[in-house]
């Protein structure tokens, strides 16, 4: 299995699983684009800032950082589902403890994706049981 390497820090005994490209959509009409990083204990969102593309243009936009726009734990994810944005049908719905929701569209194969994240959580333990 190849290693893969991203931009920010991670925890002890946590590895990338999975990462794709796609955009974080925070509204009907704002989207940033970036990559979704699935590791074994949480899912990161990581972008670039878009105004150093408007100021200074594509040179300005490759040499900016990039950032977290956003991570949750696996363990706070209560409902994934595939959703749809515009003509886009490969959007990821994660629905959160907190009652918030965060969507992603992904690129690439649908299936790839959906079959890392269900994989990723066979590994979390629940946050209660029925026993």
């Amino acid at each position: 299995m190849k290693q893969i390497k991203v931009k920010f820090a991670l925890n002890p005994q946590e590895t990338v699983l999975f990462k794709v490209n796609g955009s974080f959509l925070k509204n009907k009409w704002q989207a940033k684009p970036g990559a979704l990083c699935l590791t074994n204990e949480r899912i990161v969102v990581e972008g670039k800032s878009m105004t150093a593309f408007l100021l200074f243009g594509v040179i300005g936009w490759l040499l900016t950082r990039k950032k977290i726009l956003k991570e949750f734990p696996l363990t706070d994810i209560t409902n994934f589902s595939r959703g749809k944005q515009g003509f886009n049908k490969k959007v990821a719905v994660f629905e959160l403890l907190d009652g918030s929701t965060v969507r992603m569209a992904i690129t690439g194969k649908w299936e790839v994706f959906e079959a890392a994240y269900h994989k990723a959580m066979l590994d979390v333990k629940p946050l209660f049981s029925i026993n």
